[in-house]
């Protein structure tokens, strides 16, 4: 265990985050119907955060490529499910 409490905390809100999404996702199917794309590009976005920060704990310094490269693609997967629940609500009211 080479991780810090900040590596830690890290860890276990991006696996909290994961849980929270993939509840969501199924809140949203059984309330309104809907399979709402946005959830699971949250969480796999927040599982690969998550993931890279168990890797941390595990002992991979933070500077191996795969590394980051898998916290790049977390904070992009975070973006676009963020920029895909900004289009489903603009296009919602109109």
């Amino acid at each position: 265990m080479d991780g810090t409490v900040t590596d830690l905390v890290n860890m276990g809100f991006g696996w909290f985050i994961v849980l929270l999404a993939v509840v969501g996702y199924f809140l949203t199917l059984r309330r309104m119907g809907e399979r709402w794309n946005f959830w699971i590009i949250l969480a796999s976005g927040w599982m690969f955060f998550a993931l890279a920060e168990t890797l941390v704990i595990a002992g991979v310094p933070a500077g191996v490529p795969y590394l980051i490269g898998i916290w790049l693609s977390s904070f992009v997967l975070v973006i676009a499910s963020l920029v895909m629940l900004f289009l489903k609500l603009t296009t919602r009211v109109q």
